[in-house]
């Protein structure tokens, strides 16, 4: 359902904000501070247990199990990540950035690091005890490559083939050598898949889909919950540790957060910042907050004239308080960026490259100086049942009333943020209650928003030749040092077009009961919860 919010509540909550962030600090409520991700309570102090049943209470609800359409983001992804598997994978217990061993035990890359041979492991099997084979990976990655099969083939950048050596090793060979290309084979749309039933089965196959991840799927009620039980042909000794996980769909901040309070969920995700300092204090809960290249992603459709202009996204970046935003909605945990991105490997400093200010009088003349100088309408979408999102949309109504554009707000579901988002029938939207990237490399989304493709500018209709031209040599460079030294151009000419705003970086904060020992996730924030166990 949709609704919009007049702009009178905008001004009264932006005035809320500014007094708040130019109170003095005697002041200002206790301020949260972020806690550190991993310690375990002093339930997990033995030895893990094998067996039990998890019960979480999830933000995102997932839309679709296939690894070629997330609509759902990271409810899909999250998901995925349990069922499916690549041949390789980021380290899942977090610790490193580092890609590690998955389906294939070993590889090597050829000195011109135009292919890669992969070894697959004898004891890879798919949840139906079939064996992982060579074709089933010729046939994934093949599929993977295709954009007419994959929206999300541009992250097969380079991919010119796999040949089968023999039914446990293949060799993938490039066009030209590819930098994060490991990064890419770890991300979910490069999930291995079982040929012969995905091609029987079709579309149906993702329905209830067959994978080699720790777990299968067991029940999914659309719009409901998802459950899962242990794939018990799963390659990796002790894993998983649970029996059964059932993921219930919670989008309500309020509803979720009272599920894990009165013991109903043992896990939850997207901790409303706002109760932070309130959790913490509640001793039967350990709260997790895991740093990774999450933000606040505000997406601009660029094929809107207004939008188009440079000038009017500028403007719009200028016109927002971050400061103000971060320490009245989300407890100050948030961090002001100097990118268009997340937080991403190889990004300049702050010293290098500042973070967008605060200002007001620039935002107006550069509105002036636009051809919308008289002011325009928009409309922004948001996630509903997000408070923190809620209150961000009427600061930015108030903020940008300012500068003269009138802005009617529009709480849906992540059904129809995504296909306004996907479509791009949007003006500006927020189209995640969580935005997060798949690598903690700029490969991804440096490629989506300045190399054309299956994702239109991640779906913002921009495009700028020199930032592609730039990209494209950053993504086909192998050398670490050449890499870290081309990235930061690119990062300061994204922030200067905006093709999209990053309002701000932000941890991600998931809770759990204290019998949850060994919750675990990887330098994106994915948890397959196969190292996860309960006491008791």
């Amino acid at each position: 359902m949709k609704k919009s919010i007049s702009i009178s509540m905008a001004a009264v909550l932006a005035a809320t904000i500014g007094l708040s962030a130019c109170s003095s600090d005697d002041k200002d409520p206790d301020k949260a501070t972020l806690p550190s991700a991993g310690a375990e309570s002093a339930a997990c102090q033995g030895e893990p247990k094998t067996g039990g049943k998890l019960v979480a209470a999830k933000q995102n609800e997932t839309l679709s199990l296939s690894p070629y359409n997330t609509p759902g983001g990271f409810g899909d992804t999250e998901a995925i990540n349990m069922i499916f598997e690549g041949l390789v994978r980021m380290d899942p217990t977090g610790a490193t950035q580092d890609i590690v061993p998955a389906i294939a035990e070993k590889w090597t890359v050829a000195p011109d690091g135009k292919s890669y041979t992969f070894n697959i492991r004898s004891n890879a099997a798919f949840s139906n005890g079939d064996p992982v084979t060579a074709a089933d990976v010729k046939y994934s990655l093949d599929t993977w490559a295709d954009p007419e099969k994959n929206s999300w083939a541009t992250f097969a950048a380079g991919y010119k083939g796999t040949t089968v050596i023999d039914p446990a090793t293949v060799r993938i060979d490039l066009s030209e050598p590819t930098g994060g290309f490991l990064y890419s084979l770890a991300m979910i749309s490069a999930s291995i898949l079982p040929e012969k039933l995905a091609k029987a089965q079709g579309a149906d196959f993702f329905e209830k889909p067959i994978g080699s991840g720790p777990f299968q799927v067991a029940t999914w009620n659309k719009g409901s919950s998802i459950s899962y039980t242990r794939n018990e042909h799963y390659w990796e000794e002790g894993v998983p540790k649970l029996d059964e996980v059932l993921v219930n769909f919670v989008t309500d901040d309020n509803t979720r957060m009272l599920a894990l309070r009165s013991g109903e969920a043992q896990l939850v995700d997207s901790v409303p910042f706002a109760q932070v300092t309130s959790l913490q204090k509640q001793k039967d809960v350990k709260l997790d907050a895991l740093t990774i290249a999450s933000w606040i992603l505000l997406s601009i459709n660029n094929k809107k004239p207004q939008f188009k202009d440079v000038q009017v996204r500028q403007a719009l970046s200028l016109a927002i308080d971050r400061e103000g935003v971060n320490k009245s909605i989300y407890s100050g945990l948030g961090e002001l960026p100097n990118s268009a991105l997340p937080r991403l490997k190889y990004d300049a400093p702050d010293s290098e490259i500042p973070p967008t200010p605060y200002d007001v009088e620039k935002a107006k003349s550069l509105i002036a100086g636009s051809d919308f100088a008289d002011g325009f309408k928009a409309r922004l979408e948001f996630p509903s049942g997000n408070a923190a999102f809620q209150s961000l949309a009427l600061v930015l109504q108030s903020a940008w009333a300012e500068i003269g554009v009138e802005l009617t707000l529009h709480p849906e579901d992540q059904a129809t943020l995504s296909k306004s988002f996907n479509g791009g029938t949007y003006d500006l939207i927020l189209p995640y209650a969580f935005a997060a990237s798949d690598v903690p490399i700029p490969d991804e989304f440096g490629a989506f928003y300045a190399i054309p493709g299956g994702t239109n500018g991640f779906f913002t209709w921009w495009a700028d030749p020199a930032i592609e031209a730039l990209t494209k040599t950053f993504v086909h460079t192998t050398d670490e040092a050449s890499r870290a030294e081309q990235w930061p151009k690119i990062q300061a000419a994204l922030l200067e077009q905006q093709p999209a705003i990053n309002v701000l970086d932000l941890p991600l904060l998931e809770a759990r009961q204290q019998n949850v020992c060994d919750f675990k996730a990887n330098a994106t924030g994915n948890s397959s919860l196969g190292l996860t166990w309960i006491a008791g």
